[in-house]
């Protein structure tokens, strides 16, 4: 059993669950209200309706985008590299990676996000623009930073044709008429959405930090284990290994015209997204979070392993050295994501819960401790008892949007404790206690 798949749900993934069990309608008009894009929602709701709303199987939809991700990854390993043995061993650095292993655990929608743009990416090296359009169209339609590798596609388009723009129109029109279509389809939402976050969101602001913190959470995750430092240092080497390619590759080209190839889109697509989340949360409005950007991750891994190929074929004891560590960084991340599946980090809500429910009564009320819990509560309660009210508890009678308010009702709203009930308070770490002042 994997402890990972198991565990309670935490506020985003209740959101996900709550909000997908309501019809398409209601969760068009709610992610409307919200802050992303509905078509996770969508495909979570029949997943619901087809197998159970249980928490290792809402997760397994996310584990199986993360498996489609892994199998995008080889393919394009495959296409640029010609050599399939590699490519399986690139694709488990993908595979294994604790940052997107821990995600591929969640409820939420970044595996399905990364596979979208990892796909479209793939197709557009395979030269089959419309296919690409296809996932880059979906991708805006999940997650609202899709807009930004939408962004990164089109400025290198521009970049690569700035001598033939006119006689390489066809290829754009086939490219990006689905997703500007979709961009279009969602843009006055999207506007709404972002003026709202630009009032005020839940992120702190960034500074030039967040380029060593990102590498270091992208290659680390954020769970505690044994190998964590060992994989960091592998990491850091065979990146320095992947640049030095390109520096060695620029110096002994710099009196002649560089060929821009299709490849050099995986640098467009972990660069210009970055810098641009980069910029905006920098002076304006906070925004960057390393999970919204996680798309960038698989990319930027498949970029390394295509310069250490490249690399290697340069000198045969190079081509040793790179081996030996690669291999080195295979074996740790398989230590590290055995620990990682095996771990719990979420609070035990649903342990709370399940102790209240086991001594409550019909007359009694549940109250999370924190408003950010509210909506874990809200589904571990009613899935087992939905006579039992639940509410939460807010003086100013007014939820902050970005804590999925959308999907607090108005008469589970209170400023005020009821009078002459037992109240019980589920805490912020899964512990209960019941209220007696």
């Amino acid at each position: 059993m994997l402890s990972i798949l198991h565990q309670s749900f935490w506020r985003d993934e209740a959101f996900s669950v709550l909000l997908s069990a309501k019809s398409l309608k209601d969760i068009l008009l709610l992610t409307i209200k919200d802050t992303s894009p509905p078509l996770y929602y969508f495909l979570l709701h029949f997943w619901i309706k087809l197998f159970g709303d249980s928490e290792y199987i809402v997760r397994t939809l996310s584990l199986g985008f993360h498996i489609l991700l892994v199998i995008s990854s080889f393919f394009m390993l495959k296409h640029l590299i010609k050599n399939w043995k590699l490519s399986i061993v690139g694709s488990l650095a993908v595979l294994l990676n604790p940052f997107l292993l821990e995600y591929a655990f969640e409820a939420r929608c970044y595996s399905f996000f990364a596979f979208l743009i990892v796909t479209a990416t793939y197709f557009f090296l395979k030269k089959k623009n419309f296919v690409s359009s296809i996932f880059l169209a979906l991708s805006l339609l999940t997650h609202n930073f899709g807009i930004f590798f939408l962004l990164a596609f089109v400025i290198f388009w521009i970049y690569k044709n700035r001598s033939s723009l006119i006689k390489s129109i066809k290829s754009a029109i086939s490219l990006f008429t689905l997703p500007f279509i979709a961009f279009g389809i969602w843009f006055l939402f999207l506007w709404n959405q972002w003026t709202k976050v630009a009032g005020g969101f839940w992120i702190e602001p960034k500074n030039s930090s967040i380029f060593l913190e990102t590498f270091r959470t992208y290659f680390q995750g954020s769970t505690d284990y044994a190998s964590k430092g060992m994989i960091y240092n592998l990491v850091v080497v065979l990146v320095i290994l992947g640049i030095f390619y390109w520096f060695n590759k620029y110096i002994s080209q710099k009196d002649k015209e560089i060929d821009i190839k299709n490849e050099s889109v995986l640098i467009f697509l972990f660069l210009i997204p970055f810098l641009i989340v980069y910029l905006i949360s920098a002076f304006w409005i906070p925004i960057f979070h390393e999970r919204y950007l996680m798309p960038i991750l698989p990319i930027f891994i498949i970029w390394i392993i295509y310069s250490l190929f490249k690399l290697s074929k340069l000198n045969k004891y190079l081509s040793y050295f790179i081996f030996a560590i690669g291999i080195s960084y295979i074996i740790f991340l398989i230590q590290g994501s055995e620990e990682i599946v095996k771990k719990t980090t979420k609070p035990a809500i649903n342990y709370g819960v399940q102790q209240v429910l086991s001594k409550i009564s019909d007359d009694d009320v549940i109250i999370p401790e924190s408003e950010l819990n509210f909506l874990e509560v809200k589904y571990y309660v009613k899935k087992q008892r939905p006579d039992i009210p639940v509410y939460v508890y807010l003086p100013n009678k007014t939820p902050v949007f970005y804590i999925g308010s959308v999907l607090f009702e108005k008469n589970e709203i209170i400023d005020k404790y009821p009078e002459n009930k037992k109240i019980w308070i589920i805490t912020k770490d899964g512990g209960s206690y019941l209220k007696t002042d």
